[in-house]
């Protein structure tokens, strides 16, 4: 991916994750936290969900970390604003990072399957926690937006868009199962464990589906596109979609959940 790739609109984000908000909320009642741990939120975007995971720490400590200037600068922004004193915002790569101290806790929501390097993954967050420390995360897997995707496909090879769109390739990593408790084995996790379950996530306003496809699941495809072109490729990945499964527009989330231990030493 082109460092162009890599940008976030951090605002828009933050107000059309809701579907990503709800799958958080359920990891964060199964966590069952004290109150007083220190905890690391691997890929905490704008930090709408870090907020959810501080409201249960009034006594701990929080590491927000993520890979995009855009996120971390309006986390940091929105920390301000609100005088929190136990969060750390930390700008840093997921495959490679350092936290000031070992955390007790590690969670991650939908963030993950945009990672390709599973033992940089896998071995930094292994590092980052204490003996005997958790790690709870959840992100895309399986057969995750197949049948988006087979459409965006489809209408990206056609003119105009082929020449802008041909080869591009996103960072998009939908582990099975299998293959993620493999890669947690391998990194030296312990107890480690994943399965799948179906999430849709049904958009019926024609505005907010239009959003969510140009924001979230094809940003990269807006960056390579002329903007010229924006209004035309997303009309044409919609229409086709209903075409083919009917409204109301729906994506068929597939979510990944995994859960593994640091070895006590």
């Amino acid at each position: 991916m082109t460092q162009s790739d890599t940008y976030w609109n951090a605002e828009l984000y933050d107000r059309l994750n809701k579907p990503h908000r709800v799958w958080a909320a359920a990891l964060l009642d199964e966590l069952a936290l004290n109150g007083d741990e220190t905890v690391m939120d691997a890929g905490c975007g704008s930090g709408s969900v870090t907020f959810m995971l501080r409201d249960r720490l009034p006594n701990g400590k929080l590491y927000a970390v993520d890979g995009s200037p855009e996120m971390i600068e309006q986390l940091t922004t929105s920390i301000a604003k609100q005088s929190f004193s136990n969060i750390v915002p930390v700008h840093a790569d997921l495959t490679d990072f350092t936290l000031p101290e070992p955390v007790d806790v590690i969670f991650s929501n939908a963030v993950f399957h945009w990672i390709h390097d599973d033992d940089g993954l896998f071995g930094s967050l292994l590092r980052a926690l204490k003996p005997g420390g958790r790690l709870r995360a959840q992100c895309g897997g399986g057969d995750n937006i197949s049948k988006l995707m087979a459409i965006v496909d489809a209408v990206s090879a056609r003119d105009p868009f082929a020449e802008h769109l041909n080869g591009i390739e996103e960072a998009k990593n939908f582990r099975t199962p299998e293959s993620a408790v493999a890669a947690m084995e391998r990194a030296g996790w312990a107890d480690a464990r994943a399965d799948t379950y179906d999430a849709p996530v049904e958009l019926p306003d024609p505005d907010e589906a239009d959003a969510y496809l140009r924001t979230i699941i094809l940003r990269v495809h807006m960056r390579h596109l002329p903007e010229s072109h924006h209004d035309a490729y997303i009309r044409a990945v919609l229409h086709e979609y209903i075409e083919r499964h009917g409204p109301p527009f729906t994506v068929y989330y597939v979510r990944l959940n995994l859960w593994a231990t640091r070895p006590p030493e």
